[in-house]
């Protein structure tokens, strides 16, 4: 049989520690559990959803039990807002985390604060990374997050982030001579191709560094004379160099020689539907 977890005593001296970690485990209850949390389904579809194991609550007191109130009190702070958190705060994040695959899950994380924070957890596509270093810049709170943490397609992902503002319009064809207009340090940038449709909506999602360039995981590979990006994370790659997989000329397949297909221009020509849009951090639906 497991030892009990270690917790403050109930005398005057632990009070405010005592409070405070019924706080943090009232919490965690709620908004780590199908009475708040929530996951994309198939379909695109949301449903209540819980990230608690039969066993969160003697995992959280083998954790907190022990620690000063002002530790848990960090522990409750992930389900508020950091009050000074700017957008510029998310990039600034953004451009120290790497996405290693083995650090432990955000979702219904039980040890987290802003102070340990696990980078962006592991397997994690482009949005899950934004919404990550969101959570750590204290822009958005933990029981945003836990609306959706793993959010795919275009239902869910506009209930997070919604509308946002276009900042390339896919009337407007994207050639090698475009210029992007600048995006604002900390903004959420969703780029994709609208003749992907439904399929390919989802697209690319970035954090944007204020001067041309962005922070990401999951990213379109550049290999050029002036610039790297790797998938797995970049917080330098150029925005756009992530763009260009987007716009252009629409290419089809063609019989070559000895029976391989290649690529070559449709005729007649025609540009793909590039289309950006950003989204201000301290705009997003329900973020508190």
């Amino acid at each position: 049989m497991e030892a009990a977890p270690q917790v403050h005593k109930a005398n005057d001296a632990n009070k405010n520690a005592r409070h405070a970690l019924r706080g943090l485990l009232l919490c965690q209850r709620v908004y780590f559990s199908d009475i708040w949390a929530k996951q994309t389904l198939v379909g695109d579809q949301t449903a209540p959803w819980s990230y608690l194991s039969p066993t969160w609550k003697t995992e959280s007191l083998s954790h907190w039990g022990k620690l000063p109130e002002q530790s848990i009190l960090s522990g409750i702070a992930m389900f508020a807002i950091v009050p000074t958190a700017r957008p510029e705060h998310v990039s600034d994040v953004a451009k120290v985390g790497w996405p290693w695959a083995k650090t432990p899950a955000i979702a219904g994380n039980l040890k987290l604060s802003r102070a340990n924070f696990p980078l962006t957890g592991p397997s994690e596509t482009c949005y899950r990374g934004v919404l990550a270093w969101l959570l750590q810049s204290g822009v958005v709170s933990f029981r945003w997050f836990m609306q959706n943490p793993s959010p795919t397609g275009s239902g869910p992902l506009k209930e997070l982030f919604g509308d946002g503002e276009v900042v390339w319009d896919p009337a407007a064809p994207f050639k090698s001579d475009s210029v992007l207009p600048a995006v604002q340090k900390g903004f959420v940038i969703h780029l994709w191709d609208e003749n992907t449709g439904k399929g390919g909506w989802n697209g690319h999602w970035v954090i944007s560094n204020g001067d041309g360039t962005v922070c990401g995981v999951n990213n379109g590979e550049v290999k050029k004379a002036d610039e790297t990006v790797l998938k797995e994370y970049t917080n330098d790659g150029k925005l756009r160099s992530q763009f260009e997989g987007y716009g252009g000329l629409v290419m089809v397949e063609v019989p070559g020689d000895k029976g391989f297909l290649v690529l070559q221009v449709k005729t007649p020509q025609e540009y793909r539907k590039a289309k950006m849009v950003k989204f201000d951090p301290m705009t997003l639906p329900g973020r508190m």
